[in-house]
């Protein structure tokens, strides 16, 4: 059975809102995001490691809050350095996914669709993608897509007309070495992929993500019935 390390990233500095870390706003009245994170692939067959790692300023928190998850503390000044941590905690993984906590997608199936469209493919990048709403742009890295292929990818530019914006990455070890601890962001790997002739395949979520970043998108979020 094929083994994946699901990567859920809370390290480094947490924005908040109210006072509140992002990844622990709520969503419903015994749920909050990083918990819906945990529950994405609990219908899955895979074999599946799930891992937190976090600040030594939530360590505390995150434990006692009972998640089912491996929780790993560090402080780290970049997502991809909190990603190196996670990887290399668990050398026997060679298949990650990455999900951010402070985001959320009425589309549960995506991710299982899109670790399972990965694995069969045995893609080196896979992308969850979604429809980018005009309050986004300029906020989330977008994609071009040309003849099914995605051909080029743009990071929080606001002129950028790209239909699509990416959400999570299913990649396998192959590609770590284009990771870079000293950039902020998994995304960044993306357009050196494709410079290096890597195929990044794709899955696009039905509905709406939410980038619960600031105030105006989690109070979006809030106004959409979840």
């Amino acid at each position: 059975m094929e083994k994946l390390l699901h990567i859920i990233p809370a390290a480094g500095k947490a924005s908040r809102i109210g006072g509140i870390p992002k990844f622990l706003l709520p969503i419903a009245s015994d749920d909050f995001l990083i918990k819906f994170h945990l529950k994405l692939l609990q219908d899955s067959n895979l074999d599946i490691t799930k891992v937190i790692v976090v600040s030594s300023e939530y360590f505390e928190t995150i434990n006692r809050l009972g998640l089912d998850a491996q929780i790993i503390q560090a402080d780290t000044k970049t997502m991809n350095e909190t990603i190196k941590v996670a990887i290399d905690s668990f050398p026997e993984h060679s298949n990650y996914l990455l999900t951010m906590p402070d985001t959320y997608y009425k589309d549960r199936k995506i991710i299982e669709n899109l670790v399972d469209n990965s694995i069969q493919k045995k893609s080196q990048i896979s992308l969850g993608l979604w429809k980018i709403q005009e309050s986004q742009k300029g906020k989330l890295g977008q994609v071009l897509i040309e003849n099914e292929n995605i051909t080029d990818v743009v990071d929080k530019d606001p002129n950028c007309q790209y239909l699509y914006a990416w959400g999570s990455i299913v990649w396998n070890k192959s590609v770590n070495h284009l990771i870079n601890i000293k950039e902020s962001h998994l995304g960044y790997i993306l357009k050196p992929a494709l410079n290096n002739g890597i195929n990044i395949d794709y899955i696009v979520g039905k509905e709406n993500y939410y980038d619960c970043g600031t105030f105006d998108e989690y109070s979006n979020l809030l106004k959409s019935n979840i």
